[in-house]
């Protein structure tokens, strides 16, 4: 089953600015696999170890490759952590 998480068709402007995407990720301590398909790039988030900053991260890491900010708006609530 494919991860409720993902990238679609993002534009990378370097090699640099694709493996900065990626080690951004791989610093998110809730983000427990990254892996591609096509033209997507799914995250699997364990979500017993995500924490406040890491969601905070990861609405950065969308927000700069152009990810759906929809598909984190009910994190905090299932995770269970505050502002």
């Amino acid at each position: 089953m494919a991860s409720l998480f993902f990238f679609e068709s993002t534009t990378y402007w370097s090699d640099g600015d694709e493996r900065a995407h990626f080690a951004w990720l791989d610093q998110i301590n809730g983000v427990s696999r990254v892996y591609g398909e096509l033209r997507k790039l799914y995250l699997d988030l364990n979500l017993g170890r995500l924490t406040a900053e890491d969601i905070r991260e990861l609405r950065a890491v969308y927000r700069r490759y152009g990810g759906d900010l929809e598909q984190l708006k009910d994190l905090k609530e299932a995770v269970n952590v505050e502002d």
